[in-house]
């Protein structure tokens, strides 16, 4: 028995050695159409799709715009009509007991948020500056 071991181990050695022997370098594989330090990703559409799928939604201090408090019906006909006049608004509506709140867009700097005021005062003279928890910005990783 003593004998398989020894055997097995000396096997064993002549096997590992191999594995750390140093393999001379090569010359490195350079690619021509890329400059040194910058990455390309490629990403197929369909791994896109099941990323965004499967994303949880992440959110960061940031500030909004206040333009409606009030009932829930009222919030939602409200919301539903400035969506209408302005399509792609990001409009986010809570509850603030007893009311409800509609707050516009994702705002990650105050000053950010203080030159959409201006727009928004044009329409809506009430509306204000909340602090809020926000979407940072989406990435789009297509060319």
């Amino acid at each position: 028995m003593l004998k398989v071991g020894i055997l097995v181990f000396i096997m064993s050695m002549g096997f590992c050695g191999n594995l750390l022997a140093q393999v001379p370098e090569s010359n490195p594989v350079t690619y021509p159409n890329l400059s040194k330090g910058s990455v390309r990703w490629v990403v197929p559409e369909k791994v896109q799709q099941v990323d965004y799928k499967n994303r949880k939604l992440t959110t960061q201090s940031g500030y909004r715009i206040q333009i409606f408090i009030g009932p829930l019906d009222q919030a939602k006909k409200f919301r539903q009509d400035y969506i209408a006049a302005h399509p792609g608004s990001l409009i986010y509506l809570s509850q603030n007991i007893p009311d409800h709140v509609l707050r516009l867009g994702n705002y990650l700097s105050k000053a950010d948020a203080r030159e959409a005021l201006k727009e928004v005062r044009r329409e809506i003279p009430s509306a204000f500056i909340v602090d809020d928890m926000v979407e940072p910005p989406r990435i789009d990783l297509k060319d």
